[in-house]
């Protein structure tokens, strides 16, 4: 895989941790915008990236290039992702996908039409460990309540709070708890559950967006909850939990790594798990393994799944309960 680099955020230095242990995946390309070009070159120095971009349809036009990772702002998503795939680019986008389930089904029919691969890029889904609590469920069931917390004070919330208001914290630019935090737990709930029957969201608000929130979601037997704030300080450690009529399962990290897993099951029998590679290690792992070897099945899988994901944010959108 000839990967490039779409975006310079934090995101992307989480990628240069583990990108290295993945030789199969060469950093062809970098990039950004102009006004981040030194950036950019330090970034391209440290670890050995091939070029870098400051004009998109430049980059587009390296045939060098094969794959493209999306890591923008969550409104550029949608229109980065549609001109890569025109160009004939496979295409990994950060979470959240896109902002519409039109948006969605514009990039899949896009990708289905250029015979390309299209991902989301979200961590929890590939982790070994998220494989191990889908089999752990059955031990515990009938599951009643899941109570899945990830919070953190964001860098960001500081500048908020003074009326800087930057991407992450801004309703117009996809901004907000609900997609930046509470998406890791929609994607657990609904890997491991599926879709739910009834979904309601209690935010705080400022500023027109959502700080921090409660997201409800209620299964035939169980009831989902997923708490997710950037506004607040939070304990990280044994942060959430999956509750049945024969156990329980312990969640010993924040959902978007699923790096300790725990399940007490019947007669206190008791299993634990950890993981020890960086959380994006396994999904960029299995891109390049899926492109490789054309694992269209893989991917109709996840955009599946990406969909389902989706219409709970849109659902959850419409059913927001303000007090």
């Amino acid at each position: 895989m000839n990967l490039a680099i779409i975006g310079s955020g934090k995101i992307v230095d989480d990628l240069f941790q583990f990108i290295g242990d993945l030789p199969a995946i060469h950093l062809t390309a970098i990039y950004g915008r102009e006004k981040s070009l030194d950036k950019l070159k330090r970034m391209q120095l440290a670890n050995h990236i091939d070029r870098v971009f400051t004009d998109y349809d430049q980059l587009l036009e390296n045939e060098n290039i094969d794959t493209l990772y999306i890591a923008l702002p969550n409104d550029l998503h949608f229109e980065y992702a549609k001109r890569g795939l025109e160009a004939g680019k496979h295409v990994i986008v950060e979470k959240p996908f896109v902002q519409t389930l039109d948006q969605f089904e514009t990039l899949k029919a896009l990708a289905l039409v250029k015979h390309r691969h299209l991902y989301e890029a979200i961590s929890n889904q590939y982790s070994p460990n998220f494989s191990m609590l889908k089999s752990w469920i059955s031990k515990i069931a009938p599951i009643h309540f899941s109570f899945l917390n990830y919070s953190q004070y964001s860098s960001r919330y500081d500048a908020f709070k003074q009326g800087e208001i930057l991407p992450a914290f801004d309703p117009n630019r996809g901004g907000g708890a609900l997609q930046d935090l509470n998406i890791y737990n929609i994607h657990l709930l609904v890997g491991l559950f599926g879709k739910p029957e009834a979904i309601r969201y209690l935010p705080n608000m400022a500023k027109g967006v959502d700080t921090s929130g409660i997201l409800t979601l209620k299964y035939h037997e169980a009831i989902g909850s997923a708490f997710a704030g950037k506004d607040v300080v939070s304990i990280q450690q044994s942060n959430s939990v999956i509750e049945g009529e024969q156990g329980y399962i312990k969640i010993e990290s924040p959902s978007n790594e699923l790096a300790d897993i725990s399940l007490v099951g019947p007669e206190s029998q008791t299993e634990t798990l950890h993981t020890a590679k960086h959380r994006m290690y396994y999904e960029f792992e299995t891109f390049e393994k899926s492109i490789r070897e054309d694992d269209y099945v893989l991917m109709s899988e996840m955009l599946n799944h990406t969909q389902a994901v989706l219409e709970v944010l849109e659902t959850a959108k419409k059913f927001t309960l303000t007090l």
